[in-house]
Order: C-alpha cells, then structure tokens, then sequence
C-alpha cells in the first residue's frame, strides 16, 4: 500500500465538499427510487442523526437555490411565496416524498431556512466582497462567482453588492460584530450544530 503524498490529502474544505455531493446523490437518487427519507428528532425539536444531516444538507441546497440573497429580513412577507416552495419541496419533489417530515416540524424548518439563508449571504460576503483583514474590496466582482452562477443572477448579484457596500449597512455590520464579540456565551457548535454535538457525546 503506497503511503499518500500531501497533494493526496483534501483540504476540509475540499473534504467537506465531497461529503456534500455524495450526500446530496444519496438524496437524488432515494427520492427516485421512490424512498421516503427518515429524519430523527431529540426531545428539543432539533433533527439529529439518523437523517439530520441529509435534511439539513438538502433544506440548504433549496434555499440557496431558490431565495434572493437581497432578502435580509426573513420575516418580510414577501418571502411567504419562497417559504412555501421550500416547504414543499422538503415533502414532495414532482409527486415524489423527500423528507417524512411531519407538518408540525414547518416552523423550524423555515426558522431554520431563514438561518441558512444569512449564512449563505455572510459566507459570499467574506469570500468574494471582503479582503483577508475582512475590510470590503474598493472593486469586488462585479459578477456572481461561477459557482453560483447558475443560482444568483447578474442582477441579484449586484443588488446584494449595493447593499453590502451601502453605508448604513457596514455601520450595522459592526455594530452586530462587536456585540457577538461582546456575547457571554459564544457559539462554538461549528456547522455540526449543538443538537448533533449534544447526540455524539451521549451515544
């Protein structure tokens, strides 16, 4: 067995990646065979494995997919429309069953979604707006990058870097940085999420 080299090792990123793909082939591939997907929940509501993380995965992917990033307050109710493709997007995809998820679950899954959808904007914002000291570029892409092409329009796209750009904004920005710095008790729960960090150390 040959030892591998370091250009053999993926990044966590690039780790991540993949586990992400395979994951969401599973889904395509379950959902076309006519399988209905199982989530787990604990007693707090929260989806744990098995299936959290599919879910999780798969209610990311229909956000991104089909909410605009210049939307910035989820309880604006001009996103009633999106929230109710992404509900039922989550149960059935062209008559087929993705998720078994129980209609009482519909307030987390769209709290949850609403969540998905700032970090989405946040993580676009770092990589492709901001430099490495997390100043905003004087001249960011005035496209969307190519791997979103596909989901974020040239229009939307430049929209989202208006309102980044936009005084009042970044004032806010900071405001909302320092008082997460400020916090007591900081989130270290990472992507995994605490509901699933909380199963592994049980199990």
């Amino acid at each position: 067995m040959t030892t591998p080299t370091e250009d053999d090792i993926p990044s966590p990123n690039e780790a991540k990646r993949k586990k992400g793909i395979v994951r969401m082939k599973k889904i395509v591939q379950a959902r076309s065979e006519g399988k209905k997907l199982e989530v787990s929940w604990n007693a707090k509501g929260q989806p744990i494995e098995p299936g959290g993380a599919k879910f999780i995965s798969y209610l990311g992917s229909i956000v991104r997919a089909n909410v605009p990033i210049t939307y910035d307050d989820w309880k604006d109710s001009s996103l009633d429309a999106y929230k109710e493709i992404i509900w039922n997007d989550i149960q059935y995809f062209f008559g087929q069953l993705t998720f078994n998820v129980d209609t009482c679950r519909k307030t987390f899954v769209l709290r949850k979604a609403g969540l998905l959808l700032r970090s989405f904007r946040t993580s676009l914002a770092h990589k492709y707006l901001k430099d490495d000291n997390g100043d905003y570029l004087e001249n960011p892409l005035n496209q969307p990058p190519m791997k979103f092409a596909s989901i974020i329009s040239e229009d939307i796209w430049r929209q989202f870097i208006a309102k980044r750009m936009d005084k009042s904004f970044k004032e806010k920005s900071i405001q909302n940085k320092e008082k997460a710095l400020s916090s007591k008790y900081l989130y270290r729960g990472s992507r995994k999420g605490y509901a699933r960090i909380e199963q592994d150390m049980v199990s």
